[in-house]
């Protein structure tokens, strides 16, 4: 090769503190986590060309990379996605001719090959050594049918130490035909949606790459790789998402995402946690690694949290009975192995119903050292929970989610340029079962008087109830049987708009006009009761009560919002027990704040127009009894940033409980009690 070595290239781009704490919006149209196939399959139309790409450490490396045509320059290549019995195509134009950014560089032949398939024809170009290849500017076309399920990847087939170690790569996926949730046919290799995830190991010299970039000599007994990386990333970028903006030529991150295990349909599995119940949300599927070796070194490649099991190596899957778990795997270069991966909560540690036991040394900010004022811990031991932070400290953390390091074992490539920790490692999080969740931090009646209780009792499904009795006033003067305007002494807490019953005595009235004022015009003898007359100082009770509980601290971004309530209405609205309410039930309807609609005013009373009522399964109003029933749980509609405040309301929602006894026969008053409130949401 004819090169010469060019210093002084490197360029700082971002600190490492910067970056942890940044937060642009990723780029549109892929998700966040996850493997990402390319569109357009199973013909693509592919381009060899050059870029830059930007390291933790502040520096930038030269690469080349197999880039989608008319698509921005990325390493590794696109993933490329086939069904079993596919006819792949590759269209491959060189790229690598000449550019204004590296006029020096000296323009190379290309091509592509394919490790383990099998019948692979090449069109244009001219003979190369182990295929047809593209000379600068020209084009080869590549063609082959996907024959076995499983997990390769494509590479350049001209001068592969080289050109390997430029970025001419790419992972290539096969899945089984009709079973896209399956890495293999066999239905034990069936993975949970969403969670299938791409690791992709590599190295590279940046000397090695900076001769390239100037043409220049490079003697190949001196390589010294500098940076290890995982889709094309060194950690931590390796845990930011897919597409952020700051790494426009580094699309693929690669942090690993679960849940707990929980199994809802057999209580009696061992694996089940304590608060998996029939009720809660099925999380039986394994997640899918698929992990590749695309350098020329082998890489002990170590997870942290759980075993993984191997089911194949080299799009090859084992018996049933052949795989096996695995806490650290060499893999070589070149291969390709896959696992499944399930996360099981076998401690059952838990802030409330089995702490860690006593004598144990408590995890806290206390006995912790916080290197760089930055961290992911969540302040607290127990998955799902936050706790106390050094002032200053910035977490990483969103909703007390769990993080372990999964990294090379040869501690070289755990590094950035020979500094730790960077390099070759991404995490796993896991987050609390069904997703992060969140409990009020503050209530709010708008219509009616706290009977007993705190916002503390709504977050924990015991035997402890935030109570709300309805709205008193009193007349101030005698009332006619056949009066229609009558006064009282305050309206406050009464619906300002809207009609809507009160009672005196035994008499059901509606009030049709005058609402907010202490004068109103009313309808008598409603819903079963007669017109009566009624002494001064009358007790006029409202037959409806609203308050709403009020969860800070949500992210933005926050997505797939669910609430769920569980609680009684009451018979009396005095004394501690609950009396017992069969019939003519209260009528309840959770509505959720939409802060869009207009803003915090459009929530400020029970009647504003910007509380939404959740929409069905389950519907609504539902009729509440003092018999208490299991949790209700609603999915909020729509996108959830309209939910989620902003400015000086940010990260609140709010969820009004408004309940009524506007039904005939003769309603009488109720309390309605709160047991537990709950917000669960997929954090970004």
């Amino acid at each position: 090769m004819t090169m010469t070595k060019t210093t002084g290239r490197l360029a700082v781009l971002i600190g490492l503190g910067a970056l942890l704490a940044a937060t642009p919006a990723a780029k549109a149209a892929v998700p966040p986590i996850g493997m990402v196939c390319s569109a357009g399959g199973p013909a693509f139309d592919l381009v060899a060309d050059e870029g830059d790409i930007a390291t933790p450490d502040g520096n930038s490396v030269f690469m080349w990379g197999f880039t989608t045509a008319g698509g921005e320059f990325q390493t590794p290549g696109p993933v490329l996605c086939a069904n079993e019995g596919d006819t792949v195509t590759i269209h491959l134009h060189n790229g690598l001719d000449s550019h204004a950014a590296a006029p020096a560089m000296v323009p190379e032949n290309v091509s592509m090959v394919f490790p383990g398939q099998e019948g692979v024809t090449a069109s244009g170009g001219s003979a190369g050594v182990f295929t047809r290849e593209a000379a600068p500017g020209g084009d080869v076309t590549y063609s082959f049918t996907a024959g076995r399920p499983g997990t390769y990847h494509y590479e350049s087939g001209t001068d592969p130490s080289k050109q390997l170690e430029m970025g001419l790569y790419g992972a290539l996926v096969v899945r089984p035909s009709g079973h896209p949730d399956q890495a293999y046919g066999d239905a034990s290799t069936r993975f949970a949606a969403g969670r299938e995830f791409l690791i992709m190991l590599n190295e590279l010299d940046p000397d090695l790459h900076h001769a390239v970039e100037t043409g220049a000599t490079y003697d190949f007994t001196t390589l010294h790789n500098r940076y290890f990386n995982v889709n094309g990333r060194e950690f931590p970028d390796t845990v930011q998402d897919n597409g952020v903006s700051w790494l426009p030529n580094q699309p693929y991150g690669s942090l690993i995402r679960v849940q707990p295990y929980c199994d809802p349909s057999n209580p009696s599995d061992p694996l089940n946690p304590p608060g998996c119940t029939s009720t809660s949300p099925a999380n039986r599927l394994p997640a899918l690694i698929r992990m590749i070796d695309v350098g020329e070194l082998n890489h002990p490649f170590h997870p942290h949290g759980n075993h993984l099991r191997q089911i194949a190596q080299d799009g090859r899957p084992f018996a049933g009975d052949a795989s096996s778990e695995h806490f650290g795997e060499t893999i070589g270069a070149g291969q390709s192995q896959d696992y499944l991966l399930t996360w099981a909560d076998q401690d059952f540690w838990d802030a409330t119903t089995r702490q860690f036991p006593d004598g144990a040394a408590a995890i806290d900010y206390h006995n912790l050292t916080f290197k760089d004022g930055n961290t992911f811990f969540s302040g607290s031991a127990y998955l799902g929970r936050k706790g106390t932070l050094p002032t200053g400290t910035v977490a990483q953390n969103v909703c007390g989610e769990w993080y372990f390091p999964w990294h090379s074992h040869a501690l070289n490539e755990f590094a950035n340029f020979d500094e730790g920790f960077g390099g070759m490692a991404t995490l796993l999080r896991v987050d609390p079962r069904g997703g992060c969740y969140a409990f009020p931090g503050s209530t709010a009646i708008l219509g009616g008087v706290l009977k007993s209780g705190a916002v503390g009792d709504l977050a924990v499904d015991d035997g402890t109830y935030y109570q709300v009795n309805p709205k008193t006033t009193t007349r101030p003067t005698a009332t006619t049987a056949a009066q229609t305007s009558i006064t009282v002494a305050s309206a406050s807490g009464f619906p300002a708009a809207g009609t809507y019953y009160v009672r005196i005595d035994n008499e059901v009235v509606q009030v049709t006009g005058g609402q907010g004022t202490t004068t109103w015009t009313v309808q008598r003898g409603q819903l079963g009761t007669a017109a009566a007359a009624h002494a001064a100082g009358a007790v006029i009770t409202a037959l409806a009560d609203d308050w709403y509980a009020g969860f800070s601290g949500l992210p933005a971004g926050a997505q797939n919002l669910k609430v769920s309530f569980r609680g009684r209405n009451c018979a009396s609205t005095t004394g501690t027990a609950c009396a017992a309410l069969t019939t003519n039930l209260p009528q309840q309807t959770i509505r959720v704040c939409n802060w869009t609609i207009a803003g915090a005013a459009g929530c400020s009373t029970a009647t504003s127009s910007g509380w939404v009522t959740l929409p069905p399964p389950p519907a609504q109003p539902r009729g509440v009894g003092s018999t208490e029933d299991p949790p209700a749980t609603w999915m909020l509609p729509g996108s959830a940033n309209a939910y989620i405040g902003t400015g000086s309301y940010k990260g609140q929602v709010r969820m009004l409980v408004h309940t009524q006894r506007w039904t005939a026969p003769n309603p009488a008053p109720f309390s309605t009690w709160g047991n537990v409130m709950q917000l669960v949401y997929d954090a970004p």
